[in-house]
């Protein structure tokens, strides 16, 4: 670290010190892989659990770690086998070591890489009814910001560490243009909402967000004010960190240089080193001396470990279990528990019935056409059931029936399609994004998680023609045919569906010169959320929202567009150009007038009451917006996209507490009674089935 104040690391080191430890080549100018390489190293417990992996055939790089550490062990190890393993092909070309240190984790086996992983919980609560939602976030490091506190990128003012933490941590209040929108008061409201440590990893990583984005100067420029970093540190709630290494980055965009500084266990002298590629060296001034702080220009990567003296008995059991949990998610080894409480059919409930045409056994599951494969999928954990089951690749060759658990339904497409449903509403509440929404990188999900995800997509497409309409169509595109297909207006349109309705209409507006005050007020929100905190001059507005959306759509979620792609190749000659992606998305897109289109009655000839419901049907769905059409169509048919090419229409006379329309999703078939009085009262009845957001599959 270069330390301003009492310094921590001057450039000045012990000669005479005994090296214990050896440093890596660097191949070209990949000081930024170096310097992460050697904290994992120096990380006792994930060197130790990569050691212990064993199976060489894994997709995890789990081997190719073992052997650069047990070289490490011995003599300057070179990292020419794991930079291939990573896919650098220039290494020359200098990158971010947060980004490669989060794709090293992402590429490791979760027996070692869970010890970095944490989970926050996202509280919002509404001020009108009080509502609270909560939403689990999974992460590998906590962002603090440090434009908030330092003046100018030369540092003139400091920055606190502990500061940062307590920000991060700070309920926030949404009010003005901020509210947020309510269910419960159907509209928008003040709210508040913070985020608070549900999971502390065991070594907590925290990035000082030195390099943003310019607006004004439309580049990176990186920010060089002073931090004062504590040597132990306590996370919300009452949890102890003791920091025990740092990657420091030194100089600026164009020519910068990454070093790890690290302190070595208590067995090994409770030292700390440098670690500049193949030099190591004791430092002669050792930090945290007279103070439990140090101020640094150049740190950028913090990793702290929880204290020794928290419960560590109760630590280990935690760690062991959370292992044997994450082996179930990888490995599929065990059976998934029952889920609760959902497995009854409350009277008044809306009915979605599914032909009994199969056996319910799992019986044929040699994966030939011939025999169907039947697998059974809980409802409240059909994401993590059904990566389970597609990261078998022979599935994509088989004839796959699913059902769900404690549900009385045997599939003939319509539970399949449901199935497909649940996926992607529980996946894509996940992503980011608005209309549109973009997958992002999670520490749940390695290389064979995303391949999964994009298998599901290509065997819902090509078994029953669904599709999740809401995942940005320039993001599939280049799944499809790479990043350069995706044309400028493509990617517009997108990111456009990408942003909520408010800023998406302050950057039309500045796209056509028509910015008003108000259009800058929330522009300038626009970019601060996206990295950077002023507005670009009015002759660069577009090229700076152009790159914005690049970043946003395709550059951030680029590991995920590759792990997609190799699944997806197989639809390239299908989907052969944009103008073949951009067509299937129209064409599955629910509109109330497209849905009106799908609707035929089984008879010919209808009764007066028969017909007029009819007239009914065809009034509400006409008239219906885009949600209620996708509902609509998922309780005729299991989906929210067109996927069939007509739903019938069947009439009953039934009455009392037994009326009710059903749903046949295999047979795409809707059973209506004609027995309402009025339009208004057909209205409520099938406002209030839609609303309901609890379907259940039924067998009838």
């Amino acid at each position: 670290m270069n330390y301003t104040g009492r310094q921590f690391f001057d450039g000045t080191f012990n000669p005479a010190a005994d090296v214990k430890y050896h440093g890596l080549a660097k191949e070209g100018a990949t000081c930024y892989l170096n310097s992460v390489l050697q904290v994992l190293f120096m990380t006792k417990d994930f060197r130790e659990a990569v050691i212990r992996h064993t199976n060489e055939n894994s997709q995890f790089i789990d081997q190719h770690l073992k052997a650069l550490f047990e070289d490490l062990q011995n003599h300057t190890a070179k990292t020419d086998a794991i930079i291939k393993k990573l896919g650098i092909d220039n290494v020359y070309e200098q990158h971010d070591a947060a980004e490669y240190f989060e794709k090293i984790l992402t590429l490791t086996s979760p027996q070692a890489s869970q010890i970095f992983h944490g989970m926050l919980a996202k509280k919002t609560a509404c001020c009108t009814c009080l509502t609270q939602t909560d939403i689990d976030i999974p992460f590998w490091h906590l962002p603090l910001a440090l434009v908030d506190s330092c003046t100018d990128t030369k540092g003139s003012e400091g920055y606190r560490v502990v500061d940062g933490i307590g920000e991060f941590f700070r309920m926030t209040e949404l009010n003005g243009e901020n509210q947020m929108y309510c269910d419960q008061c159907d509209g928008k409201v003040d709210a508040t909402t913070n985020d608070g440590m549900k999971n502390h990893p065991d070594v907590l990583l925290l990035l000082l967000k030195r390099f943003e984005f310019s607006y004004h100067d439309m580049s990176y420029v990186k920010i060089n004010c002073a931090v004062e970093v504590p040597y132990t540190l306590q996370i919300p709630d009452n949890q102890k960190y003791e920091l025990y290494a740092v990657v420091d980055h030194f100089g600026d965009l164009r020519g910068g240089h990454y070093t790890a500084t690290i302190k070595m266990q208590e067995e090994h002298g409770d030292r700390w080193h440098n670690f500049n590629d193949t030099r190591v060296t004791e430092l002669v001034y050792q930090p945290f001396q007279l103070d439990n702080t140090e101020r640094s220009q150049s740190a950028y990567l913090l990793f702290y470990r929880k204290s020794k003296d928290a419960a560590a008995e109760v630590v280990k059991e935690m760690r062991s279990l959370a292992i044997q949990n994450m082996q179930v998610i990888h490995e599929g080894a065990a059976q998934i528990p029952q889920d609760n409480g959902l497995n009854s059919i409350a009277q008044g409930l809306p009915l979605r019935s599914s032909k009994q045409l199969f056996p319910s056994s799992s019986t044929g599951n040699s994966g030939s056409p011939e025999s169907p494969r039947s697998v059974s999928i809980h409802r409240i954990k059909v994401v993590e059931d059904l990566l389970v089951v597609f990261k078998d690749k022979s599935i994509m060759t088989v004839t796959l029936k699913m059902d769900f658990v404690n549900e009385r339904a045997i599939d003939d497409a319509g539970v399949s399609r449901e199935v497909y449903t649940a996926f992607w509403e529980q996946f894509l509440e996940q992503c980011e994004g608005e209309t549109e929404r973009v997958p992002r990188l999670r520490p749940d999900f390695c290389e064979a998680e995303w391949q999964a995800v994009g298998q599901i997509w290509v065997k819902g497409l090509l078994d029953h023609g669904v599709i999740p309409v809401r995942l940005s169509k320039a993001f599939i595109l280049a799944c499809l045919h790479g990043i350069d297909s995706v044309s400028i207006d493509i990617l517009m349109t997108s990111f456009l569906n990408y942003i909520a309705p408010v800023e998406r209409s302050a950057v039309e507006n500045a796209l056509q010169g028509t910015m008003g005050e108000s259009d800058e007020e929330d522009l300038l929100d626009l970019f601060t959320r996206m990295g950077s905190h002023s507005l670009p001059p009015k002759n660069n507005m577009q090229l700076a929202i152009e790159r914005m959306a690049h970043k946003a759509i395709l550059q951030e979620p680029k590991y995920i567009v590759d792990c997609f792609s190799t699944p997806m190749a197989c639809l390239q000659q299908r989907l052969s150009d944009k103008e073949s992606v951009l067509s299937l998305y129209e064409t599955k897109k629910a509109t109330g007038k497209r849905v009106l289109q799908l609707f035929e009655t089984t008879n010919m000839v209808l009764s007066q009451r028969e017909h007029t419901t009819f007239n009914y049907l065809q009034h509400y769905v006409k008239n219906a917006d885009e949600t209620k059409a996708e509902k609509i169509l998922r309780f005729c048919t299991g989906y929210s996209v067109i996927c069939v090419d007509k739903i019938l229409v069947c009439f009953n006379a039934e009455t009392g507490l037994r009326r009710r329309p059903v749903g046949d999703t295999c047979g795409a078939t809707l059973h209506i009674p004609c027995t309402y009085c009025s339009y208004p009262e057909f209205r409520t009845e099938f406002d209030n089935i839609l609303s309901s957001n609890y379907f259940e599959m039924y067998v009838i």
